[in-house]
This record gives C-alpha cells, structure tokens and sequence, in this order.
C-alpha cells in the first residue's frame, strides 16, 4: 500500500506479527478485531514532475474519492449506533410515524427532541438511540432503541395507565395535527441488545444507498461514554496462536454457547473479526 503525505511517499509492509483491537462494550458485549501488523516507511519524495501528475490524478479521481469518504463516513455512522446500543444495554425497539405525508427534515429532529425530553420527565434514566428512515411516499419515521418499559405508567392525576398508552399520547400531543402512531416491540426474538443495534445501524447503509446526507441520520441520548478500544500487538505470533488467545479472553467474560459468538475471517484469511453478546440465552439440546 501507498500513501502520498504532501510531497512525501509512504510504503507499508505488513507480517512480523498481528495486532488485537479489543472493545469492551459492557453488559456482556465484546468486539475483537485481529489483523496483520502494518509498517509504514518513507520511500523519498515526489519530483515535481511526479508531484503534479498525483495533483492532476487525485483532480481526475476527485468524484471517486467522494463515494469512497461517504462510504466511509456511512460505515462509522454504523458502527457508532451499533456501540452506542450495545454500551447501553438497550433491548427494546420503539417506532414513531406520522400519519400525514411530513417531509420536514428539521421538524423532524425537533419533534424528537421534544417526544424524549417529555419522556425523560415521564421515566427517569430514560434514553434512546434513534435512526432515521425516509418511506416511499417521502414522510419521515423514526427506529428508536430504549430501555424496556414498565408495563404501566403513572399518567396525569397518578393515573397508572398501559405504558404503551401514555408513549403515544405523548407523541401525540408533540406533533399535534400531522397526527402520528407509535409501535413498541420488547420481543425476545428482539431483546439483546446486539440484534437491536443491528437493525438499528442497518438504516446508516441504507441512508447512503438512498444518496441522502448521513450524518444527521441518527441521534441519541447525552451522557453515555463508549469505552475505548484496548490494542495489543502480538509480534512474532501466527495467527491461530493469537485466535486461540483471543478465544480464552472470551471464556473468561462468560461465553457460553455458539449463538452468542459471531466469527468472520477475511478473503485471505489475514483479518478476523469476533463479535459477543453474552445475552443471547442458551439453547437447549434437542435431546434434553
């Protein structure tokens, strides 16, 4: 691989080793990453010749390079979602819709601005993270993923109401005569958390795809740190020497079964990726 640093030429090498990137996300959720260590040296600089050819390239590429930084951009959104939903321990799926054809962008944000801060007030320690989706008639919806809900809420007067009541009257009186409908989903099929930032982070692909501006596609809650990622080299090891370790540190956050585990090699097989969430359940054997 090459980079060109203003007028200086970088090579990288890669062997020697592999280097772990291990993200502890909290209840009961790890990420792990493992790719071959990569050098980076400095092969001289450009003549000016070659210098303005890379300008003129880099000019003729330009649109290329475009997709490629969205491409990235929507890839970050995603996996921000997905750490965000996992970091807080979210298990339950609320959806907000409008029954008029709203198509407002800034309406939008602060309707769900509005909706959350009047649900705070309602439920203490409440937090969301929402995506946003774009129907085919145009009209704005809302994937939002919460904390599962009491069954009953104290409404107006100390009234105890069906939870499910009160989040729509809420929204209800946020968006007024555009009208609106809730859904809430606290399934099992649902409840890890790691299923619902799947889905949720699936709509920053989509955004993309549908060529609309992702970086507003979603918000969430303040206050909540996602924990940083630890890095360990592994110089000189082979790779199932470092899978093998990677797989012990698993045993020991409380892996349990198959299902709570996804592995992905790369093409050529010099990168994988672990994915756990503990609070997948076990599945009985058929012969129990």
């Amino acid at each position: 691989m090459e980079r060109i640093v203003g007028r200086d030429r970088l090579v990288s090498t890669s062997g020697g080793g592999y280097e772990l990137v291990r993200r502890p996300l909290g209840n009961g959720h790890v990420e792990c990453t493992v790719r071959e260590l990569v050098t980076w040296h400095h092969a001289g600089e450009l003549t000016e010749d070659a210098y303005q050819q890379y300008l003129e390239a880099r000019e003729a590429n330009a649109e290329e390079r475009h997709q490629a930084n969205l491409e990235r951009s929507a890839k970050r959104a995603k996996t921000r979602v997905r750490h965000l939903c996992k970091a807080a321990g979210v298990d339950t799926l609320l959806t907000l819709t409008y029954h008029q054809n709203m198509t407002d962008w800034g309406l939008l944000k602060r309707h769900v601005k509005e909706f959350n801060r009047r649900m705070a007030r309602i439920i203490p320690g409440w937090f969301y993270v929402a995506a946003y989706e774009r129907q085919a008639r145009g009209a704005w919806h809302v994937h939002m993923a919460v904390h599962r809900v009491p069954r009953m809420l104290e409404h107006a007067r100390g009234v105890k109401v069906k939870s499910y009541s009160v989040i729509r009257s809420v929204w209800h009186a946020v968006v007024g005569e555009l009208g609106g409908n809730v859904d809430l989903q606290a399934s099992k099929r649902m409840r890890a958390p790691s299923r619902i930032a799947a889905y949720l982070s699936k709509y920053m692909t989509k955004a993309f795809a549908d060529g609309d501006a992702w970086s507003n596609r979603f918000s969430s809650s303040k206050g909540l740190s996602v924990p940083k990622p630890q890095r360990i080299r592994f110089v000189g090891w082979n790779m199932p020497d470092v899978l093998q370790a990677v797989f012990d540190d698993l045993d020991s956050v409380g892996y349990q079964c198959s299902a709570q585990l996804s592995v992905r090699l790369s093409h050529f097989k010099d990168a994988c990726w672990f994915i756990l969430d503990t609070n997948i359940p076990m599945r009985e054997p058929a012969w129990a």
